[in-house]
């Protein structure tokens, strides 16, 4: 079986240091890494050719470069569409990992889990299954049941409330009224029991 994985992150000391633990502690090889998605979608591109891409590609979310976090991560499924990747991010805001889930990812775990959580995902992902690491995966679970309660254009709504949008670009972005927007941040509160948008920032998005 093929138990080789791709690492694509900025951070020289933690990329090195992941493919080592790894190496050490596990059948795993590495195949090779990369700290921005330019690099990575060469070297992707040369492994296909010779019908030899990694098991796994380990993906960090937050990193320079054109080709960056969940874009990369839509962008190597689209090429590669049987390529299995994790996720490895510091961040962990349940709106973010349903978007990265969304865009292609097979796992998600953050790097403040111990490490013998990454090889669990590895081997869950390489058997076929998407693996969200337990504590994330409850706060995914509990951010989901919310949107089920939300109408279409809450969720609309609350999706660019979580990118950061003020709510002028977002009646902007959405071709409505200011107030509309107001009136549907009020409804969210109240599905939500959520008062501010700071607070429902720091509960299903990641603060900036």
């Amino acid at each position: 079986m093929n138990k080789t994985f791709y690492i694509i992150d900025d951070h020289d000391l933690l990329r090195r240091g992941t493919i080592s633990y790894l190496e050490a502690s596990s059948d795993w090889k590495s195949a090779g890494d990369a700290k921005d998605g330019e690099k990575a979608l060469s070297e992707l591109e040369n492994f296909a050719e010779e019908d030899n891409l990694p098991a796994i590609i380990i993906c960090d979310l937050n990193f320079y470069g054109k080709n960056t976090g969940s874009n990369l991560i839509e962008e190597i499924r689209a090429l590669y569409p049987k390529q299995k990747i994790i996720a490895y991010s510091m961040f962990s805001g349940p709106f973010l990992v349903q978007n990265t889930i969304d865009r292609g990812a097979n796992g998600y775990i953050s790097k403040n889990s111990d490490s013998e959580v990454l090889l669990l995902g590895m081997e869950k992902v390489l058997e076929g299954e998407t693996f969200i690491q337990d504590g994330i995966k409850q706060e995914l679970e509990s951010y989901n049941s919310v949107l089920d309660a939300l109408t279409v254009r809450e969720k609309e709504v609350i999706d660019l409330l979580l990118n950061n949008l003020s709510n002028s670009q977002i009646a902007e972005r959405l071709n409505i009224k200011k107030r509309a927007v107001e009136n549907y941040i009020s409804s969210i509160y109240e599905k939500t029991d959520i008062n501010d948008r700071k607070t429902l920032i720091k509960k299903f998005g990641e603060e900036r």
